[in-house]
C-alpha cells in the first residue's frame, strides 16, 4: 500500500464529491456565507424563549464586544451599569469599555516590559522568555485585573471615550503592539547583556511607556482626564453632573465596594486543594 497520495486517488475523490448533491448545496452556500450563519439549526434556534419569570432590576439593552476579546471588562462594567441605573433610574446606559481597555493595555505593556526586565538573566531561548513573548497584550483577563483596574482609574461614560474601528476589531492593533513590545524586549535585554543597571534599563522602559502610550492614543483615542454627565432619566428628569473624574464618577455614581467580591475557581487536580487560595505567576 503506498503512502503517498496518487492522483487516481485524487480523481475518485473529485468525482466522489461532485456526484454528491449535499456536498454541491454546501459548497455553494458556504462560498458566499458565513459557516455559523448557514450551519444555524434553525428548528433549535426558533424555540429559544426569552421570557423569563425573574427579571433583574435595572435591566438595560445588551452590549456588543464585537470582534475583541473584552467579554470579561464588559460582564464586569455591565454589573455597575446595574447599580448606576438603579440609582438614577436610568433606562439605557453603558460605560466606555474602550476607556478600560485603554487603561488594560498600557497597564499589560507596563506588566510585560517590567517582567523582561525581571528575568533578563533567563535564557532567551527558555520557557519563561517564550510564554512571556507569546501573547503579552492579548485583550482577555480576570477578575483581579479588572478590579486592580478600577480601583486605579475609575469609568467614565461610553459618551466621553467611544468605541473605535481599532476598539471594536483589536486584531490589528494588539499585532502592532505586540510586535513593538517584543523589539523593547530585546533591547532590554541587549543593554542588560552591555552592562547596563537596573536604573538604566526602568529609564529605557519608561521611554518605551510612552511610545505604547502614543501608538494606543492612535488607535483608541485620548482618556479623558474630567469632564460633565448629563443625561434624562426614565421619568424624563435631565440630570447634570460637572466637573467629574473618572474615579469620582466610579466612588460617587457606582459605588461598589470591589472588595466585597471574590473569585472562585474549580479546578479538579489532585494538586489544587479546595479552601485554599491560588495566585499565578506571570498572569
Amino acid at each position: 500500500m503506498s503512502h503517498k497520495i496518487e492522483i487516481k486517488t485524487l480523481k475518485n475523490y473529485r468525482e466522489k464529491t461532485l456526484n454528491n448533491p449535499t456536498i454541491r448545496l454546501a459548497r455553494n452556500a458556504s462560498i458566499k456565507s458565513n459557516f455559523d450563519d448557514i450551519s444555524m439549526d434553525w428548528d433549535a434556534f426558533r424555540k429559544i424563549d426569552h421570557t423569563f419569570s425573574d427579571m433583574i432590576s435595572g435591566q438595560m439593552k445588551v452590549t456588543n464586544q464585537k470582534s475583541s476579546g473584552r467579554c470579561w471588562g464588559f460582564a464586569g462594567l455591565n454589573l455597575f451599569r446595574i447599580y448606576l441605573g438603579r440609582k438614577h433610574k436610568l433606562k439605557g446606559f453603558e460605560f466606555s469599555q474602550n476607556y478600560f481597555m485603554f487603561c488594560d493595555k498600557i497597564e499589560k505593556s507596563n506588566f510585560f516590559l517590567e517582567s523582561i526586565i525581571r528575568s533578563v538573566d533567563e535564557p532567551k531561548d527558555g520557557r519563561l522568555m517564550m510564554h512571556l513573548v507569546s501573547d503579552p497584550i492579548q485583550d482577555g483577563g480576570q477578575w483581579h485585573m479588572f478590579v486592580n483596574l478600577i480601583n486605579k482609574y475609575g469609568v467614565v461614560p461610553k459618551s466621553e471615550m467611544p468605541e473605535t474601528y481599532q476598539s471594536s476589531s483589536s486584531m490589528r492593533m494588539n499585532r502592532m503592539i505586540t510586535r513593538k513590545l517584543r523589539g523593547f524586549a530585546i533591547e532590554l535585554r541587549n543593554e542588560h547583556n552591555n552592562g547596563s543597571n537596573l536604573e538604566k534599563l526602568h529609564a529605557m522602559k519608561d521611554e518605551m511607556l510612552g511610545v505604547v502610550y502614543q501608538m494606543l492614543t492612535i488607535s483608541l483615542g485620548t482618556p479623558p482626564e474630567k469632564f460633565d454627565w448629563q443625561v434624562y432619566d426614565k421619568d424624563k428628569k435631565f440630570i447634570r453632573y460637572e466637573n467629574l473624574t473618572p474615579q469620582s464618577f466610579f466612588m460617587d455614581h457606582v459605588g461598589l465596594n470591589l472588595d466585597d467580591y471574590v473569585c472562585l475557581i474549580d479546578c479538579p487536580m489532585s494538586d489544587k486543594k479546595y479552601h485554599e487560595t491560588y495566585t499565578v505567576d506571570y498572569l
